[in-house]
């Protein structure tokens, strides 16, 4: 069966404009910012910066001994609702005092120990030692504190805000400083 030419023109004249029809929508769809398919950190390019304004909150009620060392290795651990990725590291001897979070914290050592203990005052009797390639994971606002053996590195994961909220040498909460 032969088709007329009429037809077969009126099915190329279709499919070239549903063809450009569908490069023309195509063309007018904004470019979004291209996001990386995957991030590569070695370890000697870990950028350590001090944590940003109103991470911390509070007056830690143990003395730390040392700084912590802070770096964002993916995502915004400021913005709500946002996932993150972030290291910490602390030298031997460093003491977290019993703070909260307003979300979940995952937690991975990778180096040294990280001792973990729950509650409101700084027990060192109640810490649990955390090795190389342990997990932890507290509930938003379980009250923690921890404590560094060695040169210790921590890979912390959730969604954000990530914050430290530091409680009083009471156990409660603490009221923000008022601002000058």
């Amino acid at each position: 069966m032969r088709f007329p030419n009429t037809c077969l023109c009126g099915v190329l004249v279709f499919a070239t404009s549903v063809a450009g029809f569908a490069q023309a929508k195509k063309a007018k769809t904004p470019a979004r910012a291209a996001k990386p398919a995957h991030v590569i950190i070695a370890p000697g390019a870990v950028k350590w910066v001090v944590p940003p304004a109103g991470m911390i909150t509070g007056t830690p009620s143990v003395e730390a001994g040392g700084p912590l060392q802070y770096a964002v290795l993916e995502g915004d651990p400021t913005k709500v609702g946002r996932p993150y990725t972030i290291e910490l590291g602390c030298s031997d001897g460093y003491k977290v005092a019993p703070h909260w979070h307003p979300g979940d914290e995952n937690l991975i050592v990778f180096r040294g120990t990280f001792a973990l203990g729950a509650g409101d005052t700084y027990d060192p009797a109640a810490l649990r030692d955390m090795g190389v390639g342990s997990y932890g994971f507290m509930l938003r606002r379980m009250h923690h504190f921890g404590s560094c053996k060695g040169e210790t590195r921590m890979l912390v994961y959730g969604t954000g805000p990530f914050q430290i909220n530091f409680l009083s040498p009471s156990g409660g909460a603490q009221k923000k400083p008022a601002a000058k």
